[in-house]
């Protein structure tokens, strides 16, 4: 089955844009570039600014019920206006936590997919200086959704990416599609293109990765960031088929044939080769006061 994806790689706010300002201003450019994809997506935290940088309780009054709030509810109107699915993002909020999540709604079926971020950066801010595990509270599903045409599809965010763990649950899952949206900068720039491309190639899937791209400062954050896009579909077999540089409010599309996700299986049979009984150090590894601890069954 041939399928054909759009990705949204957005600019930045930057000074004087409200964070509705820059939320409309990716639905108005997706409306723009639409061209009859079957599934449409935008990047990590699309609802505003990233303030992951800094922190400050006021960051708490953006978050939102994941069923009746403001993201969803225009990603719904948005995917019926357009008659496609959409992957889209927001900071929910559901009783006292609260998550970096993803979602995915249906023109047909509504909202079909929900995903929380379960990788959380931050924690000795002597090497990295991100408070998400102060925001956020981490996932602790991986859900493999449908789009309305069956094609079978997983969810992730930035720093799951370099968790192989969870690419290859949705390898085992059966997932066709991995979506990796990501608000990323600095540090592991270098990396992200052969980290995907490897990772596209180990789960046999589709990949699609968006990030935005530009310069970033949220208030009383000590320098700006600088986003560096670098958005990208990725074969089964590890080959970049569209991609993007640093291009703020730019668009990759490409269509994906799942016939090469059957070619790729066979060709390289990761599930029948496999020892997962070799494996378990893999899940019973935790950590203790005095450091690692294994601990079988864990």
């Amino acid at each position: 089955m041939k399928v054909r994806l759009l990705g949204i790689q957005p600019g930045t706010v930057t000074a004087g844009m409200s964070n509705e300002e820059y939320f409309q201003r990716q639905l108005t450019f997706a409306r723009e570039k639409y061209d009859g994809e079957e599934l449409v997506m935008f990047p990590e935290l699309m609802t505003g600014i990233y303030f992951g940088y800094v922190r400050e309780k006021r960051w708490f009054q953006y978050a939102e019920d994941f069923l009746t709030g403001p993201t969803t509810t225009a990603m719904l109107a948005l995917c019926r206006e357009l008659n496609t699915n959409i992957c889209y993002s927001l900071f929910e909020r559901e009783g006292d936590s609260y998550y970096n999540t993803m979602g995915l709604v249906s023109p047909v079926r509504g909202v079909t997919g929900r995903y929380r971020k379960i990788h959380l950066p931050g924690g000795d801010l002597r090497y990295n200086e991100c408070y998400e595990k102060y925001y956020f509270s981490h996932g602790t599903q991986m859900p493999v959704c449908e789009l309305d045409n069956g094609i079978k599809v997983g969810m992730m965010l930035c720093y799951d990416r370099s968790f192989p763990e969870l690419w290859r649950s949705y390898y085992l899952r059966g997932a066709e599609i991995i979506c990796v949206a990501a608000c990323t900068m600095g540090l592991r720039k270098d990396m992200f293109v052969a980290e995907l491309q490897t990772r596209a190639l180990e789960s046999h899937s589709y990949v699609i990765a968006l990030n935005r791209a530009g310069e970033e400062r949220t208030e009383n954050e000590e320098k700006p960031r600088v986003h560096f896009g670098k958005s990208m579909v990725i074969d089964p077999m590890g080959n970049i088929t569209a991609a993007l540089e640093d291009e703020p409010w730019a668009v990759i599309s490409a269509e994906i044939d799942t016939e090469q996700i059957r070619y790729a299986r066979a060709r390289l049979n990761w599930e029948r080769d496999r020892h997962p009984e070799l494996y378990g150090i893999v899940s019973d590894i935790h950590y203790g006061k005095e450091g690692l601890i294994y601990e079988r069954g864990f």
